[in-house]
């Protein structure tokens, strides 16, 4: 990936997702590129290398029922991560999910938008954190 401007990851296997998304960075961020992973695999082959890596993973629907914290253990020490804040969607998260995610090491576990309304509130909460994360 060769871009300008800073990245975000969105990690989903649905394209009609990543549609939806890119509408939602091209209207209320357009200060961050967005490019799509239909799997982690996908998006660890394209960062091996580590010299272009994102300022934020948006990950939705990639990893097993279950697994979500194995999983967020592993990408937190991969170095295409290291500076990135993870975001994890769930359609439904429950204040438990959330405090176990964060305490983990997510910037935040948040309820995947289904309306314009909450994409738009969603992606600002993104544009926060990638922020916060480049004050630090």
């Amino acid at each position: 990936m060769d871009t300008i401007k800073p990245w975000v990851a969105l990690l989903d296997a649905d394209e009609d997702d990543y549609i939806f998304w890119q509408h939602g960075f091209l209207s209320w961020a357009q200060h961050l590129e967005l490019y799509w992973f239909n799997s982690i695999s996908a998006y660890l082959s394209a960062t091996s290398l580590g010299k272009d890596t994102p300022v934020a993973l948006v990950m939705d629907g990639v990893i097993p029922d279950g697994e979500e914290m194995k999983w967020l253990s592993t990408l937190l020490l991969h170095p295409s991560c290291q500076r990135a804040c993870l975001i994890m969607l769930s359609a439904e998260v429950d204040d438990q999910q959330r405090e176990a995610s964060v305490r983990l090491g997510a910037a935040a576990h948040l309820q995947k938008p289904s309306s314009l309304d909450e994409l738009k509130a969603t992606i600002l909460q993104v544009s926060a954190h990638v922020t916060a994360g480049s004050n630090n």
